[in-house]
């Protein structure tokens, strides 16, 4: 076998087994509460968009790409309340993917980017009008030392600090009985 070739080969193979470890589609679950959305169907959109498009684009644009898709459009899927949803959308090569849901009346977080690389799995929790962004992480088990390890970092607290005292001004009486 000739000495130049086996490096070339070498690499793509290397080539080869290093992008079969990355995902190639993203399975969205999505748990939507009876509530959610005041119990209407809403749409979600899934865009391949850098993240200065998803910085800038109104929610005015991206309900637009329902009616009207463009290239960035990889699904769209109507979420109905009460149900959980599963999709499997493509991952597109280097581009990160904004998962909106076009809720009536938006509260809150209403869109999420995930850039890259982008896991093969993604959970989302929809409240009445917003994406839950609080969604409480499931703790880790006890280390063998007997202490347990905390899913959350520890919340702090701003300094309490009370307002300065200001005595009221003196005022001089006048004297009895007039000026």
């Amino acid at each position: 076998m000739n000495g130049n070739r086996q490096p070339g080969w070498l690499a793509l193979v290397l080539a080869v087994g290093l992008s079969a470890c990355a995902p190639t589609h993203l399975t969205v679950n999505v748990k939507s509460p009876p509530g959610t959305n005041q119990g209407r169907p809403l749409h979600m959109v899934v865009r391949a968009v850098d993240a200065q498009r998803y910085m800038t684009e109104f929610y005015a644009d991206v309900a637009e790409r329902v009616v009207h898709p463009d290239d960035s459009v990889v699904q769209t899927l109507v979420i109905y309340p009460g149900e959980k949803t599963q999709t499997r959308v493509k991952i597109p090569e280097e581009m990160p993917l904004a998962i909106s849901f076009l809720f009536t009346t938006p509260d809150g977080a209403w869109q999420v980017l995930l850039d890259t690389p982008i896991p093969g799995r993604v959970d989302i929790e929809l409240e009445e009008s917003r994406i839950r962004t609080d969604a409480p992480t499931k703790k880790k088990k006890k280390s063998g030392k007997g202490d347990e390890a905390k899913a959350e970092p520890p919340k702090l607290e701003a300094p309490k600090l009370e307002a300065p005292k200001v005595e009221p001004p003196k005022v001089e009486a006048a004297p009895p009985g007039g000026k």
